[in-house]
């Protein structure tokens, strides 16, 4: 058998990445506030202008963990299927689907396209995965090209609905508590 994928056990779960969002967030109203003595000096405008802009860069950078969350969780499911040599529809479409291509499955065709095959992601589902992992894509490859073709998401849309499918999903796990903080 091939050399199978292994959980980082450092890597922030949901729970600890939407945590993190919120400390962040304070952290940030609170460094551009006027209790901070670098900005006395500044303009309310201007100060208010970077402290917008320091939310904006966290919130993608917080999407970005939240997306590298949500692929772990399809791809390490796919391993686990195999591991554990599972019997319902999904392992046996997802095991033969790893006999044939061991790790180097396509995340969307092939694994996510499974679930959605087997009943367990409706299309609009399906659409929305897919949209979400093109945004990924976009922060972290293009940030550098126009994202016209990209519906614009914010952190707690992406958070809400990350943590439905965590939640109504069977997702198949190795002990690694998927959700909780």
């Amino acid at each position: 058998m091939a050399t199978l994928v292994i959980a980082n056990r450092d890597v922030p779960n949901y729970g600890k990445v939407v945590g993190h969002h919120a400390m962040a967030q304070e952290a940030i109203d609170l460094f551009f506030s006027n209790l901070n003595p670098d900005y006395f000096d500044l303009p309310l405008a201007e100060v208010e202008r970077q402290r917008i802009l320091a939310l904006k860069t966290q919130e993608v950078r917080d999407m970005m963990a939240l997306l590298a969350f949500l692929e772990a969780c399809f791809k390490l499911d796919y391993v686990n299927r195999k591991q554990l040599k599972l019997k319902d529809g999904l392992s046996k479409t997802l095991i033969k689907l790893f006999n044939r291509k061991r790790n180097k499955a396509r995340l969307m065709e092939d694994i996510i396209k499974s679930w959605q095959q087997q009943g367990f992601l409706s299309h609009q589902e399906y659409d929305r995965i897919n949209n979400a992992f093109k945004l990924r894509h976009w922060i972290a490859h293009g940030q550098y090209w126009s994202p016209d073709r990209i519906r614009s998401h914010d952190f707690l849309e992406v958070a809400e609905f990350i943590e439905g499918l965590i939640n109504s999903r069977a997702f198949v796990s190795d002990g690694i508590d998927l959700v909780g903080i």
